[in-house]
């Protein structure tokens, strides 16, 4: 399990790319240093909350002075009745991580807790909040891939759940996660996990078997503890093997 982070080791991979995002894209949110990444849809933000939009927008300058003042964003709080992720907890994509965190470490949180941003790092594949997916602007999600692709830093970890469904695709034509993350499918036999026809996933690895990338729906509503169970053991394993697990 990761440590709490010290805020002096934040690495060159992670300064460069909050760097080269000030006024450009978004970074995301969590422990820039653990082993897991969630790459979402696009982050749920309606036009109408200011608050939102302005911690959207400015997240690489906060990140940037983070870096500087050797300090770090909240990563763990109660979702308390003020909270805005209360109303839909449990359902909710952040509940979700939560649940897939404390599978993966064998812990139990509180009932409404955040903490799972100490283990894992999110961002989004596509740079343009939206409170609902059917009405995105996915016009920049070819220029996103390719960040992300070039990215030393999204690169780095040997955990990578693109929670994501059809914004990214491997097929017979296309093999975007193989090409952007350079790992390749497990085959049917090994990588294909499928729960019902909304809860699904399929694992990929690279060739030194240090890095999965785990292709998957957007983890929110209906997600199946089964499928979330299933998927924190071979994280989990992942994890051990490559000597990364740390209780």
């Amino acid at each position: 399990m990761n440590k709490t982070i010290e805020p002096t080791s934040y690495t060159n991979e992670f300064t460069e790319f909050v760097k080269q995002g000030i006024g450009n894209y978004f970074i995301g949110t969590g422990y820039p240093n653990s082993n897991i990444l969630f790459i979402g849809k696009e982050s749920a933000i309606p036009p109408t909350n200011e608050v939102g939009l302005k911690w959207y927008n400015e997240n690489a300058s906060t990140w940037m002075k983070h870096i500087k003042n050797n300090t770090c964003e909240c990563l763990e709080y109660p979702v308390d009745e003020q909270n805005p992720l209360r109303k839909g907890w449990g359902r909710n994509t952040w509940s979700k991580y939560q649940k897939l965190i404390d599978y993966i470490f064998e812990k139990k949180s509180n009932s409404f807790e955040v903490n799972f941003l100490k283990y894992a790092f999110t961002t989004e594949i596509n740079d343009s909040p939206s409170k609902k997916t059917s009405i995105a602007d996915k016009s920049n999600l070819k220029n996103r891939k390719k960040l992300l692709k070039n990215s030393e830093f999204i690169q780095s970890f040997p955990v990578i759940i693109l929670a994501c469904s059809n914004y990214i695709i491997n097929n017979d034509e296309t093999r975007e996660i193989d090409d952007i993350f350079d790992v390749t499918y497990d085959g049917d036999e090994e990588g294909k996990f499928f729960f019902s026809s909304g809860n699904w996933f399929f694992t990929h690895h690279n060739k030194k078997q240090s890095k999965l990338v785990i292709h998957t729906r957007q983890l929110s509503a209906d997600v199946k503890d089964e499928m979330l169970q299933k998927m924190a053991s071979i994280i989990r394993k992942h994890l051990i093997d490559n000597d990364l697990y740390e209780l």
